[in-house]
């Protein structure tokens, strides 16, 4: 089966229905070589490049990675990042996207992705700041188009109606976006604005496959089924190997039945009991504590324990302690656990938050 091709939003960027996320590729020239010769051939033609410092703090990976880019880089899509995890200053975000280009062999990138803007003041401020910068750039013939990441329905639903975005990068998957109204509502008005969507962590981090350490029985064709029956231009998901990368290809030729996510719905409650889906039934928190927006900082921090991401766990650090109430706060009153629909440990996660981001040793 050929790869289904689809339109990026008002861009008109024609795009593979799967793509590539970088982010969790192993680094080595050997991995990078295998993962593109075995996506870019089946039509994955979308790749989010994430890393913008291939001077410095990136510098192992783009080492690795620019050559294989260049050589496929007639048949790619690709989006370079304005900023990291930390909104960070103007100059050197130029810096960095400069040298990005430079590594690109044309010196252009399709869409300049602004990079996790998930609270109306950095919306307001710092990618109201970028934009215009990046307008310089369109001016220049150096971008094409304008995107934006996030995890925050209400500031991406924002940045959408402002008509200032084209694109938007935004998780899509069957546990977060199942039955949630305001994100469905979110993906219509992407339509109704011609903002492309470009669908992140269809695997909700990994967890839709295995959680505590057990296989859900949940594949991921069935992950990428779910995902591409929404109003997405395409999937971006993170393949650490080439076998990885064939298992998110295994989708072109699967059968209607390998397919079939509707019996899941039922289940997926008990499958991923415990998990965080960020769907507030927890709030509000009699203490003031952003219980959704914690838990988050908290799996960010831990997932990004060791390797390359030194910037996510500070960024998280510093995330945490700009929380005007702590895990310190929990009284363990209980409320949030009556209304968790999930079973989330979440006393237990104040807890941790405590032990992870107060306690110094």
């Amino acid at each position: 089966m050929t790869m289904e091709k689809r339109i990026l939003g008002r861009s008109g960027l024609e795009v593979g229905a799967i793509g590539l996320g970088v982010e969790h590729m192993t680094v080595s020239r050997a991995n990078m070589e295998a993962v593109f010769d075995l996506a870019v051939p089946a039509g994955a033609n979308v790749i989010d490049l994430l890393y913008n410092d291939p001077a410095d703090t990136h510098a192992s990976i783009w080492n690795a990675m620019a050559p294989v880019l260049r050589r496929h880089r007639d048949r790619l899509v690709l989006v370079a990042h304005w900023g990291f995890v930390y909104h960070e200053p103007m100059d050197h975000c130029r810096k960095c996207l400069d040298q990005v280009l430079g590594q690109l062999g044309n010196g252009y990138a399709e869409v300049a992705m602004l990079t996790m803007v998930d609270t109306q003041a950095i919306w307001e401020s710092w990618a109201q700041r970028s934009i215009e910068t990046l307008r310089r750039y369109q001016w220049e013939g150096r971008v094409g188009w304008i995107g934006m990441s996030g995890h925050d329905v209400d500031v991406a639903r924002t940045a959408v109606e402002s008509g200032l975005i084209d694109v938007l990068m935004f998780p899509v998957n069957l546990f977060q976006h199942h039955g949630s109204e305001q994100r469905e509502a979110l993906l219509e008005s992407c339509s109704e604005h011609g903002v492309g969507v470009v669908a992140m962590k269809p695997y909700h981090g990994g967890r839709l496959l295995s959680s505590r350490g057990r296989a859900t029985g949940i594949t991921p064709v069935q992950c990428l089924h779910y995902v591409l029956s929404q109003p997405v231009s395409t999937i971006v998901p993170g393949a650490r190997d080439a076998g990885e990368m064939r298992q998110a290809l295994a989708y072109l030729d699967a059968s209607e039945q390998e397919k079939r996510y509707a019996p899941l719905h039922e289940e997926l409650k008990e499958r991923l009991r415990g998990e965080s889906t960020q769907c507030q039934h927890c709030l509000p928190c009699p203490q003031g504590i952003p219980i959704h927006t914690l838990i988050w900082t908290l799996g960010t921090m831990e997932y990004y324990g060791h390797g390359v991401l030194h910037d996510e766990r500070e960024f998280s650090r510093e995330k945490y302690a700009a929380f005007e109430a702590k895990g310190s706060d929990c009284t363990e009153c209980g409320v949030c656990l009556e209304r968790c629909p999930f079973g989330v440990d979440i006393i237990g996660k104040m807890r941790r938050a405590v032990e992870v981001f107060e306690t110094r040793a």
